[in-house]
């Protein structure tokens, strides 16, 4: 069977950092339509994405695939995957690395969150709103409550900066793992807050709760699966996806409504319910910083 070589559109910066090394195997961790996982020996993730589909994630390899591809016809459950002077193979793909575009994104500076916030709040009632007329275009009935006094029956998620360690541990002993989907709900909301809060982390206020969170969420990752606990990690260390980068910094910067809408609904986009979790999530975030403040 002849080789085919995928044009590569874009690799995230840990993706690229990863990959610098000479040589790297990794095996097939799950495949999808548009994405596939492979994991390294040290357990780590690494993702091919449909560059048509998805936007940039920071440990991901953006191809531009040919029409009808579908990664679950194309790959085995024993696939091995080399990685070597910068070409990434298989026994029938070949993908081009080398020279490729990499994506860092850009956040706001401590100085600039501080600055920045009282007008990060005034988009607040806009993203709230905004949220909830997705859900219902949509309808997204999520188990959890995404706003304050909506969804009642859902689960409320009620973390704050005071919350002690033990709270935020009984907090979390709900979220994390709950609900559906590939990365299920409440594991997206979490990604979510810890987002709208990693500007913060050393900033006095918010200092001590993110400390808090950074003790208790990993001995609770083993309640989630792989690709869950994946993000959530490399949520505590301060990576996140494209859409959820260009809200934060754009929440900072003075966007226009107009804008802040667009980048809102990039982040709602993402997967079935999980883009609009993780903006839940956020919003929570916010509410956070106002009462810190």
């Amino acid at each position: 069977m002849a080789a085919v070589t995928l044009p590569v559109v874009s690799a995230g910066y840990l993706a690229a950092s990863r990959l610098a090394n000479k040589w790297v195997s990794l095996h097939l961790h799950s495949a999808f339509h548009s994405a596939l996982n492979m994991v390294a020996d040290d357990g780590e993730l690494l993702t091919l994405l449909c560059a048509q589909k998805y936007q940039q994630l920071p440990d991901a390899i953006r191809l531009a695939l040919p029409s009808g591809w579908d990664w679950r016809q194309q790959t085995n459950p024993d696939e091995l995957f080399i990685w070597r002077d910068g070409i990434l193979t298989t026994q029938r793909l070949s993908i081009f690395l080398r020279g490729s575009a990499q994506w860092h994104p850009e956040w706001p500076s401590p100085a600039q969150v501080k600055q920045g916030l009282p007008g990060a709040l005034a988009h607040y009632q806009t993203l709230a709103q905004q949220l909830r007329e997705y859900c219902q275009q949509q309808a997204i009935n999520s188990v959890l409550q995404l706003l304050p006094q909506t969804w009642p029956q859902s689960l409320a998620v009620s973390l704050t900066a005071n919350d002690s360690r033990v709270v935020i541990n009984a907090q979390l002993l709900k979220v994390i793992g709950f609900g559906q989907g590939l990365t299920p709900d409440g594991d997206d909301y979490l990604l979510g807050y810890l987002a709208a809060l990693w500007s913060w982390r050393q900033v006095e206020s918010m200092e001590a709760h993110w400390t808090n969170l950074q003790s208790v969420i990993p001995p609770l990752l083993s309640r989630t699966n792989d690709i869950s606990r994946h993000y959530l990690a490399r949520g505590l260390q301060g990576h996140f996806s494209e859409p959820i980068c260009r809200l934060i910094t754009l929440l900072y910067s003075e966007a226009d409504t107009a804008n802040i809408r667009a980048a809102a609904l990039s982040v709602m986009q993402f997967g079935s319910s999980s883009g609009v979790d993780c903006l839940a999530g956020l919003l929570h975030g916010l509410r956070t910083l106002k009462a810190a403040h």
